[in-house]
Parts: structure tokens; C-alpha cells; sequence
């Protein structure tokens, strides 16, 4: 899939919004590969874009070394690949196959799927209210080691998802980078440029 940043933009939402409720949230076919991938790309490339620039966009959709291509002209000139990774995990999977089958899922606390039954089984917990953010950092800087101790042309940006509903504005994102700080940061970092983007929220961030 290729066109202008709206346009790009515009057809991945489309596609998005015509999934069913189960493809979308099991990350089904057509579905994984948007939300996990095109979405990300989608949301950088409206950021680049502001008057007086054009940002053209370009998706893959394949196993190449690059998962997207994006290139701004205008008063600034800029190209470059785009590679993007998610930190959703087998958990976030579980419960996102409960909320299809069972309606609703528990927020935080065990889940397991028996190996007999083959059934998911979740308990409540309670758990502190920045949970979030350590738990995010963890997997992100997880991330972006195994993408660090590849090779990758030294005009690629990366792109790091999440999941994280309840990391959201200015305050959260402090905390998250100061967490992402303590955990070793993006050191020794061999991409031209690094961004968060948080699928739950819409929200990207620059982080390198």
C-alpha cells in the first residue's frame, strides 16, 4: 500500500474500521497486519507532515528487511526505511480472546490457558496505579535490544508499539522515559531515529 500521508492514513483507518469486532481484537488475518504494522507507519507519517511539505508513504506489506519507505520533500528533504516492532504480548493476546468469546476480561491479574481444556483462565488483582509503566518499559527496551543486535541500513527509523490504555498524556510519557532511562535507555543506537507509539491511545512519540 502506497500514497500521501492523508491518504495512507485515511485507507488504513478505512481498513480498520471494516474489520469485524473479533479480526480486530485477535489481530486476525488482514487485521494483525494493520494494526500491528500499517497503523504505526500511518501515525509517523502524519506527524512529518506540515505545510510546505509532502510526505509520501509506502507499506511493504512483506518479510523484506524494511516494513515501510517514507519520503518528505518540500523545504525539508528527507527519506528514509521504516522498521516497526510491537510489544504485544501472549498475555494482551489472551485477554483480547476473552473480551471476543466472554464479553468482558480482567485488566491485570494471572491468565493462563489450561492445556487440557484449552480454555483461558483469568483472575482479578489489584495493582499499583504505575504498573503501566514499568511493565511498558520493560518490553520496549526488551524490543529494541533485539532489533539493535541487527543490521539495519543507517537510514532506517524505528518504530516501537504498545499497547497501553491507561499511558496517555504529558505526565505518563515523563514517567515512561524516565523509567526507559533506568532500564538502559536506546544507547548505542543504530537507527537514524526512534519513536513509541501507543496503539491504544493514537499518541507517538519521539524517543531517540
Amino acid at each position: 500500500m502506497k500514497g500521501t500521508a492523508f491518504r495512507f492514513a485515511s485507507e488504513v483507518d478505512r481498513q480498520i474500521e471494516s474489520l469485524s469486532e473479533a479480526d480486530y481484537l485477535m489481530r486476525r488475518d488482514r487485521g494483525k497486519i494493520l494494526v500491528e504494522e500499517l497503523l504505526p507507519i500511518s501515525r509517523l507519517a502524519l506527524h512529518l507532515k506540515q505545510p510546505g511539505l509532502e510526505v509520501e508513504v509506502e507499506a511493504f506489506e512483506n518479510d523484506g528487511e524494511a516494513d515501510g519507505h517514507i519520503r518528505v520533500t518540500g523545504f525539508r528533504e528527507q527519506e528514509f526505511n521504516v522498521q516497526v516492532t510491537c510489544a504485544f504480548t501472549y498475555e494482551e493476546s489472551m485477554r483480547r480472546e476473552l473480551l471476543v468469546t466472554k464479553g468482558s476480561t480482567p485488566g491485570a491479574g494471572d491468565i493462563y490457558r489450561d492445556r487440557k481444556t484449552k480454555q483461558i483462565v483469568a483472575t482479578m488483582a489489584a495493582t499499583d496505579t504505575d504498573e503501566h509503566i514499568s511493565r511498558v518499559s520493560r518490553f520496549v527496551v526488551e524490543l529494541y535490544k533485539k532489533k539493535a543486535a541487527k543490521t539495519y541500513s543507517k537510514d532506517t527509523a524505528l518504530i516501537i508499539a504498545f499497547d497501553a490504555i491507561k499511558l496517555s498524556g504529558r505526565y505518563n510519557w515523563n514517567q515512561l522515559f524516565a523509567s526507559l532511562e533506568k532500564e538502559g535507555g536506546f544507547s548505542e543506537s543504530g537507527f537514524m531515529a526512534i519513536y513509541l507509539f501507543n496503539n491504544a491511545t493514537n499518541e507517538l512519540q519521539r524517543a531517540a
